[in-house]
């Protein structure tokens, strides 16, 4: 598990929490033994309240990964240096000498190129330089569910991370992605496994019901104790969560399945999750064959 400073939730801001509260979050995550935290300069105020949290905190007690984003509205940034100015920025705000991983925020497929050719070498600098350990790049889940840009990118073999939205809902990234990752050693960053379709049953079955609507489901043997429908498969029914972020992480390929939230049960909970058993290989296939079309954005 890695701690996701963005999504809804935003480390407690967008429910208002006092600093002092997501202060504690963020050092309860690291006391259940999560060492990766992963934010960017577009979660509001994250990196601030990442570096208020982690002030004393040994350095080698976690890995930090960050991003740069790349576009101004809707087009890419001109110049080449608002890279390096955006992670001098992000440096200081969170009080660090170095950053672990910085991640091209977001990268649209139509503009990979563009982006890559720009930035790419003020950010194998700033890595000559010591202010980065790895360079990754994010895809944007809303608009490129079937991860067009990720599949070009990691061919390239540039990129020593990648983040992708991969789950029940979306498990088309196991066809290429995954194994692309594999094959080029690339860490993967899993996000959004959860995120606004999968957080309680009924939030499912929500999901679900617009799924029908669009065509999408048919003839879902779902129900408020079993909204996925694993019963069928005739073994004992784990939550949502604990079946999406189990999904999640069940690749081999997967080295970090991110966990957002504002609430420190909802972490200690998450944690769990993904710390209990994995899914029976009953259960994968029933999940696989019932929702393995779907690219669902959100």
């Amino acid at each position: 598990a890695g701690l996701g400073t963005g999504g809804p939730a935003r480390i407690g801001q967008s429910a208002g929490l006092p600093e002092a509260e997501s202060h504690r979050l963020i050092r309860e995550a690291l006391d259940l033994g999560i060492n990766l935290l992963d934010t960017s300069p577009a979660y509001g105020g994250s990196e601030a309240l990442l570096g208020g949290a982690l002030a004393g905190v040994p350095r080698d007690r976690y890995v930090l990964a960050t991003k740069f984003p790349p576009y101004q509205g809707k087009t890419v940034k001109q110049d080449p240096q608002d890279l390096m100015r955006s992670l001098e920025n992000s440096l200081r705000v969170m009080g660090v000498d170095y950053i672990d991983v910085l991640q091209y925020h977001g990268v649209r497929p139509e503009s990979y190129r563009e982006v890559v050719d720009r930035f790419q070498p003020v950010a194998e600098e700033a890595r000559r330089q010591g202010k980065i350990g790895y360079i990754g790049i994010t895809e944007t889940a809303a608009n490129d569910p079937e991860h067009r840009m990720l599949e070009v990118a990691l061919a390239e073999g540039l990129w020593d991370t990648c983040m992708i939205k991969h789950g029940i809902l979306n498990q088309r990234a196991a066809q290429r992605v995954l194994p692309l990752a594999e094959e080029h050693g690339v860490g993967v960053f899993v996000m959004a496994s959860v995120r606004r379709s999968l957080r309680s049953a009924e939030e499912a079955l929500a999901t679900f019901r617009e799924m029908e609507a669009q065509g999408l489901l048919q003839d879902l043997a779902a129900t408020p104790e079993d909204p996925l429908g694993l019963g069928q498969v005739g073994q004992p029914v784990p939550s949502v969560t604990r079946a999406a972020y189990q999904f999640a992480a069940q690749s081999q390929a997967v080295s970090t399945v991110l966990v957002g939230t504002g609430n420190v049960e909802h972490l200690r909970q998450n944690v769990a999750d993904i710390l209990s058993p994995g899914l029976s290989p009953e259960q994968m296939a029933y999940l696989q064959r019932t929702y393995g079309h779907l690219a669902w954005p959100t």
